[in-house]
């Protein structure tokens, strides 16, 4: 079973029946629908990709519905902004662009690179010489602090997730 709680790409939502135009109805990807307790548990294919929604309320079986997706302010939430941008791209029948996942390897690149270099021994300070552009330290407002603190956390997140996350792009 997949779960929201346990898998972060399990995007929680809530379900709202509407008639609008742009609203959408998982009965026409191929979907499976598993009503239990909590809600409903939702797997469906939308051109080629798979997705899974937790609903929490509402229902999807009945037809076309605003989705509201509930986020994670923790360290899912990068992973959940991908997941519903992939969702939106298929849902409205277009590709990312490759400028979208070329800066997400670039990035995650760069985060990997920051957490190995925070293990040898690095400080902060050095990091952002190595890998940001030139600029005051800490910054106004400890701008550059903050972005090495939040790459050297990415890093961390991306080895603790181990490859899939990174091959299923």
């Amino acid at each position: 079973m997949w779960r929201a709680d346990v898998d972060a790409r399990v995007l929680l939502v809530g379900a709202r029946a509407t008639t609008r135009l742009d609203a959408t109805d998982i009965r026409r990807f191929d979907s499976r629908i598993l009503p239990d307790a909590d809600g409903e548990h939702v797997r469906f294919i939308a051109h080629g990709e798979i997705f899974r929604l937790d609903v929490v309320s509402g229902t999807v079986m009945s037809g076309p519905v605003h989705l509201t997706y509930l986020l994670a302010q923790d360290g899912r939430l990068a992973q959940q902004m991908d997941t519903i941008r992939r969702l939106e791209h298929r849902l409205a029948g277009t590709e990312p662009s490759a400028v979208e996942r070329a800066s997400r390897v670039i990035r995650s690149a760069t985060a990997l690179r920051a957490r190995d270099a925070r293990a040898d021994g690095a400080s902060l300070r050095e990091i952002a010489t190595e890998l940001l552009e030139g600029g005051e330290w800490p910054g106004p407002g400890e701008y550059r602090k903050s972005a090495i603190r939040r790459l050297v956390a990415m890093g961390e997140s991306l080895v603790r997730q181990g490859p899939l996350p990174i091959l299923t792009w």
